[in-house]
């Protein structure tokens, strides 16, 4: 799709060189989440991931897997959630397509890690044959790698879980979209120093004498004088520095350098451009002409415009898209700024992800099921239709589909598929 030599998107610039291809920023968001965290190597940024993250969300599987797979191992872990009185945050999966289940999958476990412990080890004590998985993944669950991997994971991942439920909304401008990404970006940047990786690490060793967790001491290779006869290799004094240099900044780094990469995007001129547009900056002229091009307005005439909408009263205070659209509508403003209305119009057609898009397909198979494999297309889309537009599904009045019901042609036999056919015919026409 994104081939800007023979793939779809030359081939459609070929039909219209105006044309922008815009990737799927919360797909982007996945996609840099999933580069720094994998095992393997970030060649894009030249920085070797650090495998202890990879091992603990790994971990965080397992603890699911192990206690969940089982109703017994269940039934111990609900029976020591009552008897300790607190509230149990019901275990999730890892999964590649729900990009929310890593946030909830790593708070389920901090906040009943306590617990969990409990349960492994009332297995470990009560299963007749040894049960080595248990006792593997206790020792796991209480080692100072896996406790500060969830303190440090914890938050990030709850700062990328509101920002890609953000990106799927439906009525998202392009405009928001970047400025959300770049909000998200400075929240990373502003962690990266060394009082947040303190309190990271101050809320690690809370939780480690809490539970009695000793820290081990740091192993240093030893390097051979003849590999290096300069001796310029460092040498890490504490364990609390080993995990701020290769853990915490490697993988705030590689994730600040994903985000910057895959948002990179040729329509960045255009998104700064109408920004300054719509907070009414007269003097970007260089960026006007960028809109010029685009959208075939008059740059001489949006600057005017934008002159005469700086005075008019609340013009000045409005700063989304979709307001300023509300504002032209109000007295036919819009015949009074039409280069202004144009590039709003068409900047708000640009779409910013495929979420809304995808979930049809996630629909399909529940409308289309074996029982259902006879049906014809056109009773499937007015299905589909039906369940994918469920809150104005709810607005129908039906004594106005009974009688668009009544009005359809008479000679065909009524059945459901008709009735269907009427309440999809109300939503579209009152949409």
């Amino acid at each position: 799709m994104s081939g800007s030599i023979s793939g779809v998107q030359a081939r459609c610039k070929q039909e219209n060189n105006n044309i922008f291809y815009i990737h799927c920023y919360a797909h982007c968001l996945n996609l840099a989440l999933i580069d720094s965290i994998c095992e393997k190597s970030n060649t894009k940024s030249g920085l070797k991931n650090s495998s202890l993250i990879f091992d603990f969300l790994g971990t965080v599987q397992f603890v699911y897997t192990f206690l969940e797979n089982s109703a017994i191992r269940h039934a111990v872990l609900e029976n020591i959630a009552k008897e300790s009185g607190q509230r149990f945050l019901t275990l999730k999966s890892l999964s590649t397509t729900r990009w929310a289940c890593r946030a909830e999958a790593v708070s389920s476990i901090k906040k009943n890690y306590k617990i969990i412990l409990s349960a492994l080890h009332n297995i470990c004590d009560d299963c007749t044959i040894p049960e080595i998985r248990a006792k593997g993944l206790f020792k796991q669950l209480q080692t100072i790698e896996f406790i500060f991997s969830l303190c440090m994971m914890e938050p990030i991942l709850q700062m990328i879980l509101i920002a890609s439920k953000s990106l799927q909304s439906s009525n998202l401008d392009l405009l928001t979209a970047v400025q959300l990404i770049n909000s998200l970006k400075k929240s990373l940047i502003s962690m990266r120093n060394s009082e947040q990786y303190d309190e990271t690490f101050n809320k690690c060793l809370k939780i480690c004498k809490g539970d009695d967790i000793e820290i081990p001491e740091v192993r240093n290779r030893k390097v051979s004088t003849k590999v290096d006869s300069i001796k310029n290799q460092h040498m890490f004094v504490s364990k609390s520095e080993e995990l701020k240099v290769t853990v915490y900044y490697k993988t705030l780094d590689i994730l600040i350098n994903g985000l910057h990469s895959r948002f990179t995007q040729e329509s960045l001129d255009m998104i700064n451009a109408v920004g300054n547009m719509i907070s009414l900056e007269i003097h970007q002229t260089n960026l006007y002409e960028v809109l010029q091009t685009i959208f075939l307005i008059s740059h001489e005439g949006l600057v005017a415009e934008l002159r005469i909408l700086k005075s008019v009263p609340n013009g000045s205070s409005t700063k989304a898209v979709y307001n300023w659209l509300d504002f032209l509508k109000e007295n036919q403003r819009q015949n009074v700024f039409p280069n202004f209305k144009k590039v709003l119009i068409h900047f708000a057609t640009i779409p910013v992800t495929s979420c809304s898009c995808e979930r049809v397909f996630s629909k399909l198979p529940i409308v289309k099921s074996k029982l259902r494999s006879t049906m014809l297309q056109e009773r499937l889309e007015s299905f589909l239709l039906l369940l994918v537009e469920q809150e104005k599904l709810m607005n129908v009045q039906i004594e106005e589909v009974i009688d668009e019901f009544k009005s359809m042609n008479n000679e065909r036999e009524c059945s459901g598929s008709h009735m269907c056919e009427a309440v999809t015919w109300y939503i579209v026409k009152y949409k």
